[in-house]
């Protein structure tokens, strides 16, 4: 191709000429978005799709220090200090990036409920971050759908109902849940209950999927599931699942929380709480600090949460340089076996070390 053939890289006034607007408006459009009127925040956007105008900081010109930011939204709805999760996750991320060379670039989006995809869009058109971490999904997250329409580089802590087409990292939600019933049959239970979250995302699906499996596992088993919205207390439910009759002897929590109300209920309703024969076996899910401070201490299924975030950095730096990239790595939990669900003249058993599941696709060139 000869020279006078070769197309010159499109400027920024290029994108203003094109979209009928003042240099300073293009501009904003990459840095101060929020200023332009709709109208002309789409004419500018459909400018930039014609022209192919890549704003210094992109991808395909930055440098390893523009590129070394990944954006981590903390979830807006979660206290840190009473999220053991989340908390940790944040720690381990800031640890992995830091060994990896990056920088980790924690934000928070609005309090009130609304969309959060223009804050992505934000931090991604005017270049403050590389790519993105997301953790706290809905199954039509919208975040999501920008990222991949924006071909922005993001990886997931966790997974949509669809898991193909972007790069994820998840604890093994379904295998915990399994692990949590198989430790209780193995004490002899059979009628062994469920505290959870209603259907509503992927990580409350796959732990009631994971019991379900546990107890087809163990010979179809019966199940007896009650369900209460995430963040308020379950107390009430807990008393409806130990007063039925016959009232469970076992029961597996979505999480901690769940597992200390139910503790509570069994407590105010003359119950003992432990394994063996005549007590109430309970099995929780995170293994927060408190897990191991409550009367009884609690069972509960721990998180690999350094490994996930070392899982998670790796990741956005792999799909960094190579945006074609799809790869998915998932982490089994261990089951911390305390008195909640232990037979007193039993010694303290741990599950098998937990194993990983890589799996890794590129997609093929355009």
């Amino acid at each position: 191709m000869r020279e006078a053939d070769t197309r010159s890289t499109p400027s920024i006034e290029e994108v203003a000429r094109r979209a009928g607007v003042s240099v300073s408006s293009a501009r904003n459009y990459f840095s101060r978005p929020e200023v332009l009127s709709a109208q002309t925040h789409a004419r500018l956007k459909a400018a930039v799709r014609e022209t192919g105008y890549v704003p210094r900081g992109s991808p395909a010109g930055l440098g390893r220090r523009q590129l070394g930011h990944i954006g981590y939204e903390v979830p807006r709805a979660e206290d840190l200090g009473g999220n053991t999760i989340f908390s940790q996750l944040l720690l381990n991320l800031l640890w992995a990036a830091r060994a990896a060379s990056f920088r980790l670039h924690p934000f928070v989006t609005d309090k009130e409920p609304g969309s959060r995809a223009p804050h992505y869009q934000r931090m991604w058109e005017q270049r403050e971050v590389g790519g993105f971490i997301l953790t706290d999904l809905a199954y039509d997250d919208e975040r999501v759908a920008y990222l991949q329409d924006a071909q922005a580089p993001f990886v997931l802590f966790g997974r949509l109902g669809d898991e193909a087409g972007y790069c994820w990292v998840d604890n093994d939600n379904v295998a915990g849940s399994m692990m949590a019933v198989e430790h209780l049959v193995q004490q002899g239970h059979e009628r062994i209950a469920y505290l959870g979250w209603p259907s509503s995302d992927a990580v409350a699906d796959r732990r009631l999927e994971g019991y379900r499996l546990g107890l087809a596992a163990a010979g179809n088993l019966p199940e007896c599931v009650e369900v209460q919205s995430y963040g308020q207390v379950a107390l009430e439910q807990a008393h409806s699942l130990l007063r039925r009759s016959p009232h469970p002897t076992a029961v597996v929590a979505a999480c901690d929380e769940f597992a200390y109300d139910v503790i509570r209920a069994a407590a105010s309703l003359g119950h003992e709480v432990g394994g063996g024969p005549g007590r109430i076996a309970i099995v929780g899910c995170d293994d927060a600090a408190l897990a191991e401070r409550t009367v009884p201490t609690l069972t509960s299924l721990r998180q690999p949460v350094q490994r996930i975030a070392e899982r998670a950095v790796a990741l956005i730096m792999a799909r960094i340089d190579d945006p074609r990239l799809e790869a998915h790595a998932l982490e089994r939990p261990e089951l911390i076996v305390r008195e909640s669900s232990r037979a007193r003249e039993a010694q303290h058993k741990t599950a098998p070390p937990a194993r990983t599941r890589l799996r890794t696709r590129a997609s093929p060139p355009p």
